[in-house]
């Protein structure tokens, strides 16, 4: 029997974990230290804004990027955006526009996941549980 999906990562959550950054709240921490990698994903447009992110030099990694993001990548699976993601996206009551935080909310909601994230135009707006 496969393992429920129980947690979605938001994109800078993902970037951290990847990265062993400090910058995850300690329950984020925590709950990946404890948690199956059957259960925790993220959405595809992560891997699109991490692409973004790359190219605009906002972030950077030490050795290539495909090999650090990799091996967590081995690890997570990843949702593509269904029918039913992008109908409930823009439809979401957030305060800002950021299509990727609507698209990554919209996942955690459509599949039932908690969204592991600090954003608090997120978290905020209790769309969707969330923890950090």
């Amino acid at each position: 029997m496969k393992p429920r999906l129980k947690y979605l990562l938001d994109t800078h959550a993902f970037l951290w974990a990847a990265t062993d950054e400090d910058r995850l709240g300690a329950e984020a921490a925590r709950i990946l230290a404890v948690t199956p990698y059957e259960q925790l994903a993220i959405s595809d447009v992560t891997l699109q804004e991490t692409g973004l992110l790359l190219q605009s030099g906002k972030i950077s990694f030490t050795g290539s990027p495909a090999n650090v993001l990799g091996q967590l990548l081995d690890y997570v699976q990843v949702l593509p955006i269904s029918l039913s993601i992008a109908i409930a996206a823009p439809a979401l009551k957030l305060p800002q526009g950021d299509q990727f935080d609507r698209i990554i909310a919209a996942t955690a909601k459509v599949h039932k996941l908690v969204l592991i994230t600090k954003d608090a135009n997120i978290t905020d707006a209790a769309i969707v549980p969330t923890l950090w």
